[in-house]
């Protein structure tokens, strides 16, 4: 689909969608806990519908009623386990040791990029503790029962490797550890997973690079609520700190979501921001930013657009995994950049962008739902319209972002349905 966006400033208010990273978490837990689980969700997309997927082949039932997700937890795995996450590289890291734990064999694939995207040192601490695997990449088989009492990898390559094992630890019958060969990168996450465990009543100890999860199972809070989602929110917060004010509410202000550093870098570079009940940003005088990426890789895209019109020159660092996510996106958001007539240089694990203006003019999500959603906030700061080819990609993690643009005043042209 090929759109064509224009607009002035974003104005208004938007209640925020649900996290697609806690609504991954909470649904993993209840399909793995002791009695039906009743989840508070606002939205769903095509990462979260994977999750879903891949759940319901393992044996959980999920039924969706209005705003919520009522999950009756896996009692049997059935025969002949499929498993395919499609694009998304949670559902499959999170799952995989998963699957190899509920089950002896099991079938994966996927789709887009995901299949290049890499899982060896996952694999190797799976094969070190009974799960083989067909093949390196996707599509392969498992064979074995995942059991193990110590697994050992890395902690500066993914830290879905880590949560994908501790997920699967009440599942193996006995005290579960993990050591961490490096430091661990994107630890937010991993704050995350442990959060959430907890929530199903599942303690993890983590201390001097070992995590420990003691012998457990799954329990049911009964009914839970998925927070706010500061990755896509961090769009329309930057919407404001272009032009207009912005007001999102449904964000958890002691959120340990490590996006929710957008607020921080927002006002670090000028924008004026009321923190509450609800968010609010403003406008302000914008200057460059200074943005170490190894704990917050997502915000790039739109970091890159706030810093093409900031004053002077920004420079983005520690980025070197953005190369394996559903783009290079250090390339490809240099490349938005460039298309939209700004000035942006990689760097071997960054960018270098020069501030000053956009012109506007054509260019593609590259199949990325975070290119798509930072070009269509670029818009704003353009001196003529954008056109955006592959603008579905959207769908990936925010399927409502184009109808959330123009309810704030955006102008939304379908222009090639194809």
């Amino acid at each position: 689909m090929k759109v064509q966006i224009t607009a002035d400033r974003l104005e208004g208010e938007l209640e925020i969608l649900s996290s697609k990273s806690d609504g991954h978490r909470i649904l993993i837990c209840a399909s793995l806990a002791d009695k039906n689980s009743i989840i508070n969700i606002n939205n769903t997309s095509e990462d979260i519908e994977a999750t879903i997927g891949c759940l319901r082949a393992l044996g959980a039932g999920i039924e969706r009623k209005e705003n919520q997700l009522i999950v009756t937890p896996i009692r049997e795995v059935p025969e002949d386990v499929f498993i395919n996450p499609k694009e998304s590289g949670s559902t499959l890291r999170f799952l995989l040791p998963v699957t190899a734990a509920l089950t002896k064999k099991a079938s994966f694939t996927g789709e887009g990029r995901l299949p290049e995207r890499p899982l060896k040192d996952l694999q190797n601490a799976m094969e070190e503790n009974g799960t083989s695997f067909s093949t390196e990449n996707l599509p392969f088989e498992t064979n074995g029962r995942l059991k193990g009492k110590t697994f050992t990898m890395p902690g500066n390559v993914s830290s879905q490797y880590i949560s994908g094992i501790l997920f699967a630890a009440p599942l193996m019958g006995e005290e579960v550890e993990i050591h961490l060969t490096s430091p661990l990168e994107s630890s937010a996450y991993v704050d995350m997973t442990m959060e959430t465990m907890k929530r199903f009543g599942i303690d993890v100890e983590y201390f001097e690079s070992v995590f420990r999860v003691k012998k457990g199972s799954y329990k049911s809070p009964g009914e839970i609520d998925v927070e706010g989602d500061f990755s896509n929110a961090a769009f329309y917060l930057a919407a404001g700190a272009l032009e207009g004010t912005v007001v999102l509410k449904g964000l958890r202000k002691d959120t340990l979501q490590s996006d929710a550093k957008i607020l921080d870098i927002l006002e670090a570079a000028g924008a004026d921001i009321v923190r509450g009940e609800k968010v609010a940003v403003q406008k302000g005088k914008l200057q460059a930013i200074k943005v170490d990426l190894k704990e917050i890789p997502d915000l790039l895209p739109i970091l890159a657009v706030i810093a093409s019109v900031s004053e002077g020159e920004s420079v983005f660092y520690n980025g070197e995994r953005l190369r394996y996510k559903e783009t290079d996106r250090l390339e490809t958001t240099a490349r938005m950049i460039r298309d939209l007539g700004g000035k942006a240089e990689e760097t071997k694990d960054g960018l270098i962008i020069q501030g000053g203006s956009l012109s506007g003019g054509e260019t593609s999500s590259f199949g990325d739902h975070r290119i798509a959603m930072a070009a269509s906030i670029a818009a704003i700061k353009c001196e003529k319209e954008v056109i955006i080819d592959r603008a579905e990609a959207v769908n990936k993690s925010y399927p409502a972002f184009y109808e959330d643009y123009k309810s704030l005043g955006g102008q939304v042209h379908v222009i090639d349905n194809r």
